[in-house]
């Protein structure tokens, strides 16, 4: 009988131990796990945010948009949307912002495009002045592993699933393309190295 009571209790002993060492193992497990989803996704952004846009004044009175990627790895399948705003010289009926769209192919590594207001004479036409400002709003582009990405301006880095033709229905712009513009062709042949880029 005090065999028996001992063999259960013993028994008892170890299936309790068991018990614990079980939780605290899929607690680690569990921890494991969300650290090593944490690490991909920083991986998986680590190079989409090394990629920026934004306006540059020129001396003429107009501005400029660059866009930079910084990282070690091209980025494709780039889409530019923001503002042409008439420059001081345009004729004074020429008052309103146009949206534009501005698309190509490929930005190389460590690089930046400076995207100058003449890549938008087609689409300006007759309101086109040298000293036509250009905002940048939004950069889309897809990263070395295929993933699409967003960047508005004022807003954070986000992943993105709209496509270049959903870009373009949203804006009503008439889209700038590389592979068919001389002008947009030329300023991407002509992207510039960058002294700094990340690792």
């Amino acid at each position: 009988m005090i065999a028996t009571l001992v063999t259960v209790l013993v028994a008892a002993g170890g299936l309790f131990f068991t018990a614990v060492s079980t939780y605290y193992a899929t607690e680690v497990a569990v921890d494991q796990l969300e650290q090593s989803r944490q690490d991909d996704e920083t991986k998986e952004r680590k190079q989409a945010e090394s990629v920026s846009a934004w306006s540059e004044r020129l001396a003429n009175g107009g501005s400029s948009g660059v866009i930079s990627n910084r990282s070690w790895d091209p980025i494709a399948d780039i889409a530019v949307i923001g503002h042409a705003l008439p420059g001081p010289s345009a004729p004074k009926s020429e008052v309103d912002a146009k949206v534009f769209l501005i698309m190509f192919e490929a930005l190389p590594p460590c690089s930046k495009v400076t995207l100058t207001p003449d890549v938008l004479v087609a689409s300006l036409r007759d309101s086109w002045t040298a000293d036509t400002r250009l905002e940048v709003e939004t950069v889309s582009f897809r990263d070395f592993s295929g993933k699409r990405w967003t960047r508005d301006r004022g807003e954070p880095l986000a992943p993105s699933m709209i496509t270049r033709e959903e870009l373009k229905a949203r804006t009503g712009a008439e889209a700038i393309n590389n592979t068919v513009d001389p002008r947009l062709q030329a300023r991407v042949a002509d992207a510039e190295p960058l002294k700094e880029c990340g690792r």
